[in-house]
């Protein structure tokens, strides 16, 4: 049996895909799925575009709407995804824990606090701040970086004002896509 993981992809003004992906196993990390060089698809042959995941038991929702359209599975580009979080409670296992421990007394890295602004679309944008472990310059070399204790803030313009609303994230922790990030604060 493949395994799946559940995960929910956000593409602009309120707008989600909620589905399950495939996955090599049960300790590959979401992260390192959406920044691999090639996107795991149990069934390579299904491909249509390069840069895309394949959300199987799909169903897309959108805020403040009635709105919900369900597919078997459905393709989404990785360019129009702003960010994503998976139904993980915890994002590591014990051995990614000691891993991560070592690697981190071996680069000395610090936890930084960042605040990000991403591109406007759809007449809104997201404000986030959150922690993130490593580099940022390395890291925004990647296609999504991993942040936690993240706050979302969305900011959206309806009839002709300026409003925000707070995010209700399930997990605090969320990755987010470095072709969408504006501008960036590391404290």
């Amino acid at each position: 049996m493949v395994e799946q993981r559940k995960v929910v992809l956000v593409t602009s003004l309120g707008k989600k895909y909620f589905g399950n992906i495939d996955i090599p196993n049960a300790t590959f990390r979401t992260t390192d799925l959406f920044n691999s060089n090639s996107i795991y698809w149990r069934n390579p042959s299904e491909k249509c575009f390069e840069n895309a995941i394949l959300l199987y038991d799909a169903q897309l929702v959108i805020d403040d709407s009635p709105v919900r359209v369900q597919f078997d599975k459905i393709q989404v580009k990785l360019s129009e995804i702003i960010y994503f979080y998976d139904d993980l409670l915890s994002i590591t296992d014990d051995k990614e824990k000691m891993r991560a421990s070592s690697m981190v007394l071996k680069t000395k890295e610090q936890v930084q606090t960042v605040s990000i602004i991403t591109t406007q679309v759809a007449n809104s944008f997201y404000h986030l701040t959150g922690s993130f472990f490593g580099l940022f310059k390395k890291k925004s070399n990647d296609k999504f970086i991993p942040l936690t204790k993240v706050k979302i803030t969305e900011v959206y313009n309806k009839e002709e004002k300026w409003f925000q609303r707070e995010i209700d994230l399930p997990h605090k922790f969320i990755c987010v896509s470095t072709s969408h990030i504006e501008a960036v604060r590391i404290r």
